[in-house]
């Protein structure tokens, strides 16, 4: 399976422009290349652990944190420590990259709360979480794409399920070749693959003349201003989630069973960092679940976006703060929320489609072929009628129907594309609707 996800990095000028994708494939590994794969992996873990430690400690007693450089020497001293000698045996670079990722964690928890990029503090990392590394320094001969295999420092020639080749398809069907920019491999659900992150420098086709506006939704996924429906199988996906809570439950009565079995004298004591084995067999179930959730959810992505791409060149969506939707209304003892179970089920469903995930996918799309994706205010889209503009919470009397209370007008349609044309409206008269020669940024 391959993954696509790219980001405009510059556009150059009108003619040209530069993009960054990553191409992901499986790997093919045996016991000996899965333990290696497995101990650079948890070589970077401990050494991201063991600098966030020193940083913790440093900061708690009102001291100056180290910098990268500080790091990297100290990182040069572990591998000479008689305890830490085995990182000696791990890859350099990503040993490195692990200290680059801490310094720019703790950097971004220091940004304003106003900055997009302000984050938290950073964590400790969890075995089996995130589980990779990168190689940002290697030769070009050490791909091998028309054999499909990549040759990893201190491990050797690893093949891959070379599914596409590493090259950009333009629209015209073309494929132009880029240069590699880094490496990168992970573990997901037991499985390890390899990530190329690649840098095109391709010619910028013309815009299609057609535009739309689109409303995303949770009974219907996406709903275009021409009547067309996109449905997520919801359906599929919700009986995996009852699957994944006898899983949990089942988990949860393991450890309270060996727990139990402990007081008698009958087991060890329970330990999270050492699981029996039936333990790690119901969180791999778990995981491989969790993960075909994220792949029907990826599919309907793409393949939505690339229908809108094909034959749209500008498409208007809302521009939804899906953190602030899904937050919770559970609220304090002393205030508490209200309707609180129906709100943590609407949050579920918008999670469930993945709204942010799929405006990116389409924004993607759009950008392979020329298009652009223009983001609109979404304030009264649901309740605005498209002919008449009367903006009335009673137009809409239900969740699919839309009717226009106003006696001269009587609109009635689908309330879903009620929504994609006042969007497709805004976006048309909106002060963007003039400039749709680049995406905003």
């Amino acid at each position: 399976m391959v993954v696509k996800h790219a980001f405009l990095k510059e556009v150059c000028h009108d003619v040209h422009m530069k993009i960054t994708c990553a191409f992901q494939y499986e790997l093919y590994v045996d016991e000996t290349r899965r333990a290696a794969l497995s101990r650079n992996a948890g070589c970077r873990r401990f050494v991201f652990n063991k600098a966030l430690g020193i940083q913790n400690e440093r900061k708690s007693k009102g001291e100056k944190l180290l910098t990268y450089k500080e790091l990297a020497h100290e990182l040069v001293l572990w591998k000479k420590q008689p305890e830490t000698a085995f990182l000696r045996e791990a890859m350099a670079q990503p040993l490195q990259q692990a200290l680059l990722d801490l310094d720019r964690a703790i950097s971004d928890s220091f940004r304003p709360k106003s900055d997009p990029a302000h984050k938290g503090w950073p964590k400790f990392k969890a075995k089996d979480i995130g589980d990779g590394f990168r190689v940002p320094q290697f030769a070009p001969e050490h791909i091998d794409d028309a054999n499909g295999r990549v040759k990893l420092p201190k491990i050797g020639w690893i093949r891959y399920r070379r599914t596409r080749a590493i090259a950009f398809e333009c629209a015209n069907g073309t494929l132009v070749p880029g240069v590699v920019k880094q490496i990168h491999v992970k573990k997901d659900c037991g499985r390890w693959f390899v990530i190329f992150t690649v840098e095109f420098e391709v010619q910028a086709p013309d815009m299609k003349a057609l535009d739309v506006g689109i409303d995303v939704g949770v009974v219907h996924a996406v709903a275009t201003s021409d009547g067309r429906f996109y449905d997520l199988d919801t359906a599929k996906i919700r009986s995996i989630e009852k699957r994944i809570a006898g899983l949990k439950r089942k988990l949860s009565l393991n450890q309270e069973s060996r727990k139990k079995l402990a007081k008698l004298g009958l087991a060890e004591p329970f330990d999270k960092k050492q699981p029996s084995r039936k333990r790690r067999q119901l969180k791999e179930r778990i995981q491989n679940l969790y993960r075909k959730i994220r792949c029907i959810r990826q599919d309907f992505h793409r393949k939505t976006a690339h229908a809108l791409a094909q034959e749209y060149g500008c498409v208007y969506v809302e521009d939804l703060k899906v953190k602030n939707m899904t937050a919770s209304a559970k609220g304090t003892v002393a205030n508490p929320g209200k309707n609180v179970k129906q709100k943590s089920g609407l949050n579920r469903a918008i999670l469930r489609t993945g709204f942010y995930s799929l405006r990116q996918t389409i924004e993607w799309q759009l950008l392979k072929v020329g298009g652009v994706m223009i983001p609109v205010d979404p304030r009264g889209t649901s309740i605005t009628c498209p002919h008449c503009q009367s903006r009335d919470k009673r137009n809409r009397p239900t969740q699919a129907i839309f009717k226009c209370v106003n006696e001269s007008c009587g609109f009635k349609a689908n309330a879903d594309v009620v929504g994609a044309l006042n969007v497709l409206r805004k976006g048309r008269t909106g002060p963007s609707a003039h400039n749709k020669s680049t995406s905003p940024m």
